[in-house]
């Protein structure tokens, strides 16, 4: 089954390489994470992170410190910003294989190898410049080293220990706490109390401390209560018993998230729940269904929600319906006839995927999405034909041709996604052109503003310069009497009637340098002294 492996790999790598580079970052995240990288250089602390020149204090260095060395060697580029999140989207594969073969098969295990790399959530998360992959890979394989100290091999409690320090220095202290609760349930339910050595159990708590807890220290001792309030507090404790950043949602909120996510096994997901729950006497149903409903539950108690957070629901939901899979290829009925149910749910799975996709893009990207209606149409029209083979296929009892087209459906949808939509949305995207333009006009010493557009992160790692994120005519006034010049980029429709401000209020003159749809920048030149 290493065979099948190392093809699931080949394919995954080629599905998560592939292009990597090609799209401008996103906003906020993508955008600011690889800038908090580069300024690791521009300062020279690796240990303090800074954004614009300020003191970052929400997320541990881990990451941040694997995309500074990739820049360093490679410079910062949109490739360098992704790479990261490629390899341990490999890594995370091999992780769920390392569990499949400890919980169920080896077949089972290349299964849900191949089914998790083909989920569209995190293939998606494999493609983006963001944490949530790493801290997945890195609680996968805590979790299977706390199996193997279940299975007789105390020693690996180091190894647990080891993974989820990386992961507290990646996403902070989730990374223990979730595979803890998971294996803890489980020992419970089996009634099981592994003989454990204090001496290992000492050990390892040390290894945890040792690596997790000398940056948290530091930036305690560096910053005090600033650090503490923020870190610890706001983005840790608040985060779960409060909204962050006002973001919230309802109950149900990772319904809808879980059906775009999940994507082309939605349906499978469905039909996985009721299945393992009739096989729960056996270790590999009842920990898939701990881990994937203890971490739901988790991140749907916490008062802080985002689509990222269900993200090692994945893992679970692929070991399930690869064992699933691999117990209809040996013949099993009642696990043909899951599929069966669910390959009957997947035209429904599909237009529900589709028609979230849609309203996504119309309310995130409502110009380009006018002009990629013939396009969608196009991909979900191949998708929809794609998807009926598979069903054709398991139709004829032809089953391992119909997985390997229902897994196939991703690397149809990636090539769509990655060669044809998202250039497309990226040549609507303004923020390239601007940044030039802004680049060539700025000069030693002169302010560069940002004007009600603190959300266009991507100014501030295109431009490479410090940014004044401001709100009101009368700051970005008192930034223009300070020198001779100063550039100004916003939203077109508001920078209009700043610039009328600024000409009645103060002695200047106002030049565009470009104006895009989205976003424009502007020249304000101070013709005479004025009063702040």
């Amino acid at each position: 089954m290493r065979r099948g492996l190392l093809a699931v790999l080949a394919a995954a790598a080629v599905l998560f390489f592939a292009g990597l580079g090609r799209a401008t970052l996103f906003d906020q995240d993508e955008a600011k994470y690889t800038q908090v990288a580069r300024e690791i250089l521009q300062t020279g602390d690796p240990i303090t992170l800074h954004v614009n020149g300020q003191p970052w204090f929400v997320h541990p260095p881990l990451y941040i410190w694997l995309v500074t060395a990739a820049g360093r060697v490679l410079g910062f580029t949109e490739f360098t910003a992704r790479l990261w999140s490629a390899v341990f989207g490999l890594l995370g594969l091999c992780a769920v294989y390392l569990l499949g073969r400890e919980l169920f098969t080896p077949r089972a295990a290349v299964l849900a190898a191949a089914v998790l790399a083909s989920t569209f959530q995190y293939f998606a998360h494999a493609r983006l410049a963001v944490f949530d992959g790493m801290l997945v890979t890195f609680m996968l394989l805590a979790l299977y080293a706390l199996l193997r100290v279940r299975a007789g091999h105390p020693r690996q409690l180091y190894a647990a220990a080891l993974w989820a320090a990386l992961g507290t220095l990646t996403k902070g202290p989730v990374a223990l706490l979730l595979p803890a609760l998971a294996a803890a349930s489980f020992l419970l339910l089996r009634r099981e109390r592994p003989r454990v050595p204090a001496a290992a159990a000492l050990g390892a708590a040390a290894l945890y401390a040792a690596i997790a807890v000398p940056w948290y220290a530091v930036e305690a001792l560096r910053h005090g209560m600033p650090f503490v309030r923020t870190v610890l507090g706001y983005y840790t404790i608040t985060r779960f018993v409060g909204v962050v950043e006002g973001q919230s949602g309802p109950w149900w909120y990772y319904g809808p998230v879980l059906i775009i996510g999940a994507f082309p096994w939605t349906a499978f997901l469905l039909a996985m729940v009721p299945y393992h729950l009739r096989r729960r006497a056996g270790d590999g149903s009842l920990l898939v269904l701990l881990w994937g409903g203890i971490t739901l539950a988790f991140y749907t108690a916490a008062g802080t929600k985002l689509p990222n957070y269900v993200l090692p629901v994945y893992p679970a939901a692929a070991l399930g319906i690869g064992a699933m899979w691999d117990a209809a290829l040996g013949g099993e009925r009642e696990a043909r006839r899951s599929l069966g149910a669910a390959f009957a749910g997947t035209a429904a799975a599909l237009a529900l995927f589709a028609a979230e996709i849609a309203l996504f893009a119309r309310m995130k990207y409502p110009g380009p999405l006018a002009d990629l209606r013939p396009h969608l149409v196009l991909v979900g029209g191949v998708l929809a034909a794609w998807l009926a083979a598979a069903v054709g296929l398991y139709g004829v009892r032809w089953r391992r041709a119909s997985f390997i087209m229902t897994a196939g459906s991703m690397w149809v949808l990636g090539a769509f996604l990655i060669f044809g939509t998202l250039p497309r949305i990226d040549a609507a995207r303004p923020i390239k052109p601007v940044a030039a333009a802004v680049r060539e006009a700025l000069g030693p010493g002169v302010p560069l503003v940002g004007y009600r557009i603190s959300d266009h992160q991507t100014l501030l790692f295109y431009v490479n310069r410090q940014v004044e994120w401001l709100d009101d005519p009368v700051s970005v006034r008192i930034v223009v009497c300070r020198g001779p010049r100063t550039i100004v980029v916003g939203r077109p429709q508001e920078l209009e009637p700043l610039q009328q401000v600024l000409v009645r209020e103060a002695p200047v003159e106002a030049r565009t340098l470009i104006a895009e749809e989205e976003l424009a920048a502007v020249e304000i030149t101070r013709t005479a002294r004025c009063t702040e």
